[in-house]
């Protein structure tokens, strides 16, 4: 990962700042004499599960319902029908804090489990699975995660997305699904499959800039993204750890066993990057950019990620060229829409990307999390 790519994650791989001293770093270690598997208590158990969380698995409602997280700006309301993951591997570390400076470097390899697994978030999962963030997950078919671990000390945790593979471990997705084969077939490590439909009326909306076209924008419009290129999520904070997290990060790193219960990591997916107007996190969704480039294909209207492979950043315009303006369906509690520039000029934090299709890309790549919103050191950014 280049320089560039460093500053536009922002806080995911971030600048991360504040020192710990030798000694707290020597107690994570849990080392007593010469040899630490002695001294150590072993045990624990780690379970690791999959998850799109609520607005995964029942979309982006609008207008928003209580107690909804996100909701599309721009009037749109979101539904998935797949939303289909290839984890290609898991993996402990020892000393997570090795350096507080530097979120990617760790201790040893301790443990690693290789798949790859493939699961569609998009459908329903185990309560019981739903881990320390508190929502349904779909567990991961892993095994021998038991009676290893040193309870007195916290692993640095880590696992890749990679492409669907033909010989690749189905968790509950049939063999003949037609969009794994697209999967195997693209190199695809993600696939979103969904509906957005406009849902706000023409009075709830107010726009920066008059005279665009609303009229001209279908509705609904399906979509299907599909993204290539493995990448890994290294070292996470963990928002279910008691105690300090590193200066200038939100959470502990790392997961410490429990050790009469089961521990929970879960690989949480957020679908809302996608939808992002800049590569900073913290954003809300849109999707007028996307509805604007849809296409007739078997009388619905379809838009995929290369269809925007040539639209601009900055402004970002229409199939007909024309610049979009921003639009707010919501109150100014919620989104305070732009005015200067008028039009929508998406922001790439520095980044070397010129059109909406890499741009999308590159900010799907900062998806993945642990226990819901743990951010995780990002390598092998894919455009």
């Amino acid at each position: 990962m280049n320089a560039n790519q460093e500053k536009g994650l922002d806080m995911v791989i971030g600048r991360l700042a504040g020192w710990v001293s030798l000694a707290a770093t020597t107690l994570l270690m849990a080392c007593g004499s010469d040899d630490a598997a002695t001294d150590a208590a072993l045990g624990g158990e780690l379970v690791i599960t999959a998850s799109a969380e609520g607005l995964g698995a029942n979309g982006y409602a609008f207008p928003p319902g209580p107690g909804q997280e996100l909701a599309f700006v721009d009037g749109w309301q979101v539904r998935f029908e797949r939303i289909l993951v290839v984890v290609g591997s898991v993996y402990l570390h020892d000393m997570p804090d090795k350096n507080p400076g530097n979120q990617g470097e760790t201790g040893a390899e301790v443990e690693r489990r290789s798949g790859p697994w493939v699961v569609d978030l998009a459908k329903p999962g185990n309560e019981a699975d739903k881990g320390g963030a508190g929502k349904v997950a779909i567990r991961l078919p892993i095994q021998d995660l038991k009676g290893m671990f040193d309870l007195e000390q916290r692993y640095a945790f880590g696992f890749d997305l990679t492409a669907a593979t033909s010989n690749a471990t189905l968790v509950n997705v049939a063999a003949d699904d037609a969009d794994l084969q697209t999967m195997v077939s693209k190199g695809l490590r993600v696939l979103l499959v969904g509906t957005a439909t406009l849902k706000a009326s023409e009075a709830q909306c107010k726009a920066s800039k008059d005279g665009y076209d609303w009229a001209a924008v279908p509705t609904p419009v399906r979509f299907r993204f599909g993204l290539s290129g493995a990448v890994s999520y290294r070292n996470c904070q963990n928002p279910d750890n008691l105690g300090e997290a590193i200066a200038s990060e939100e959470a502990p790193r790392g997961v410490q066993m429990l050790p009469n219960a089961p521990t929970f990591a879960q690989i949480t997916i957020h679908t809302d990057h996608l939808f992002w107007n800049s590569t900073s996190h913290e954003n809300v969704p849109m999707f007028n950019q996307f509805a604007a480039h849809a296409k007739q294909q078997n009388g619905e209207w379809v838009v995929e990620l290369d269809d925007v492979a040539s639209v601009p950043l900055s402004p970002v315009t229409s199939s007909s060229g024309a610049a979009i303006p921003w639009r707010s369906c919501v109150s100014d509690a919620l989104y305070t829409l732009p005015t200067t520039p008028s039009e929508m000029t998406f922001d790439t934090g520095g980044q070397p990307l010129t059109n909406l299709r890499d741009f999308v890309s590159f900010n799907a790549a900062t998806m993945g999390h642990l226990n819901a919103d743990g951010l995780c050191y990002v390598e092998g950014v894919a455009h």
